[in-house]
């Protein structure tokens, strides 16, 4: 498995969700987030399974929605520092990027302080 490039992958997801200059959107999953690419997309959602343990799962789809890779944080402790916690904000930022929770909060300051904001 090309776990180091799964790894980087994660990185530069999360590093342009961050940013805003990459956007999820939901899917017919709840708590599942995907972000499209020209042949490609990723998917993002948490796999509990049992009532302590959570995973966060990465899947890669090609065009025609067949899964081409799937990996979950515990594959990934050798070759990322910390990676459920990574994959726990990446998973958090896809899904503040598909709620358009920025929006919500500059519109809701915008009528509750128009003049401060």
């Amino acid at each position: 498995m090309s776990y180091p490039k799964i790894a980087k992958l994660i990185d530069v997801l999360l590093t342009q969700t961050e940013q805003g200059t990459l956007k999820w959107a939901q899917t017919e999953t709840s708590d599942m987030f995907q972000a499209s690419f020209p042949r490609y997309s990723v998917r993002l959602y948490v796999q509990q399974s049992n009532p302590i343990e959570v995973d966060y799962v990465l899947q890669i789809l090609n065009d025609i929605g067949e899964i081409v890779e799937e990996v979950s944080d515990p594959d990934l402790k050798d070759v990322m520092q910390g990676p459920y916690a990574t994959m726990r904000r990446l998973h958090d930022a896809a899904r503040r990027s598909a709620m358009g929770v920025e929006s919500a909060l500059d519109e809701i300051l915008e009528f509750l302080d128009p003049f401060h904001f």
